[in-house]
């Protein structure tokens, strides 16, 4: 790689290292290629673009900068689709069905498809098999014809794992263009156990994120054909990234002759729009109290009602979190006097006007579970909080109860 490209990468890194933004880690691609086990928020809409550029200038790397836009929305939970446009005339569709919740603190599962359009090969500069870029033309085995998977329809399975608080592995296998036969690519794909290779190889691919702090990471990735590095932030909506791509070109063209070798230099930014649907606050009517005999009312401290958790980004109350809510309705309920102020937090990833709904969100959940329980909605008030900085995990994604007395 060039030596006077260092300082602008090293410019972009630092910038992003210090930003004072908020994160979102889940992101349906893990850098620029490889897929992850996340989809975008139900009703969110992602509009990104990306820009490449070579870092050596052989007859291998394409002289001049490439582009390509995406866009991808979620019409409802667990699913979205994308539509990326490399030309005019060369862009393609993608869907993707998450199957298990991938947020970074849990295991997750997606299955997708990419690619899928009129051309038998994906190019940012043009379609037909002479222009595709930065995929190689492979011989057949017997060295008499190229061939290459078709990539008209990339299909996929990929998970995503955390191993610690900081770090999440993301690893998958797929078809068409994740699948390679040169070199070491032979050994990762399926058509190791037949005689020829076919359009239907199926290979490897997989990466790796580990959070500097909050706002950024650090990314690794690598498919059956290429491998890419570099960092990723997020500033608000916005996330932005930069990376060097295609390093296998540079790394197992050592010993070759300069026209083999080819990296470049990539740079992308998205921005992101989050749907918010108001919560209907259901109308109720309260029948008069009956008459009781005055009673000395319990004071708060023999009273105690639990808080209830959540998944990341998530508002949905879970069965742990049901079994907790059963309890406090009990204690509401047989103290007819006590008044519950219910108050719903988020962590600071995200942005605030998003983090101060989804505090909402959950506190009217927990607010319409103890309203099915037979509480009274007189008795009960709700309100968000949004973003609660210094509490730890898990309690920064929580519903509390505050108990009040009639005097």
């Amino acid at each position: 790689m060039s030596m006077r490209y260092l300082p602008a990468m090293v410019a972009v890194a630092l910038l992003a290292i210090v930003s004072p933004v908020s994160a979102r880690f889940n992101s349906p691609t893990l850098l620029f290629d490889t897929p992850t086990a996340d989809v975008l928020p139900a009703g969110a809409l992602a509009i990104s673009a990306d820009a490449t550029y070579p870092l050596t200038k052989t007859r291998q790397n394409v002289d001049y900068v490439e582009f390509d836009a995406n866009v991808r929305y979620s019409p409802f939970k667990h699913l979205d689709f994308a539509v990326t446009a490399y030309t005019f005339t060369d862009y393609v569709l993608e869907a993707k069905y998450q199957i298990l919740g991938g947020d970074p603190g849990r295991f997750g599962l997606a299955v997708g498809v990419y690619d899928v359009g009129f051309h038998d090969y994906v190019s940012p500069i043009g379609h037909g098999p002479d222009d595709a870029w930065p995929d190689w033309k492979y011989w057949t085995k017997d060295g008499t014809e190229y061939i290459r998977p078709y990539e008209r329809f990339s299909a996929f399975v990929v998970t995503s794992i955390p191993v610690t608080k900081f770090a999440r592995v993301h690893v998958g296998v797929g078809r068409g263009r994740f699948a390679g036969y040169d070199g070491p690519n032979e050994y990762l794909n399926t058509d190791i156990f037949f005689e020829e290779y076919n359009q239907w190889a199926i290979a490897l691919f997989g990466g790796l994120e580990v959070y500097v702090n909050p706002h950024v990471a650090v990314v690794a990735e690598a498919n059956n054909r290429d491998m890419n590095t570099g960092i990723k932030a997020n500033f608000g909506p916005f996330s932005a990234a930069v990376a060097w791509t295609k390093m296998e070109g540079l790394i197992n063209a050592k010993g070759t002759e300069g026209d083999e070798t080819f990296g470049r230099l990539e740079v992308g930014i998205s921005y992101q729009v989050d749907r918010y649907i108001a919560p209907e606050i259901p109308l109720y009517r309260v029948a008069p109290a009956p008459e009781r005999r005055p009673v000395a009312a319990p004071s708060k401290e023999k009273l105690r009602l639990y808080p209830i958790w959540f998944r990341w980004d998530k508002w949905d109350i879970t069965e742990v979190a049901a079994a907790t809510l059963r309890r406090n309705a009990k204690e509401i309920l047989a103290h007819p006097d006590m008044k519950v102020e219910i108050t719903g937090y988020a962590s600071e990833e995200g942005t605030v006007q998003h983090n101060f709904m989804l505090s909402g969100r959950r506190a009217y959940a927990a607010f319409q579970y103890l309203l099915a329980l037979g509480v009274p909605g007189r008795q009960m008030r709700f309100h968000p909080m949004g973003e609660s900085a210094g509490r730890s995990l898990p309690l920064h994604r929580a519903v509390y109860f505050e108990i009040e007395l009639e005097k």
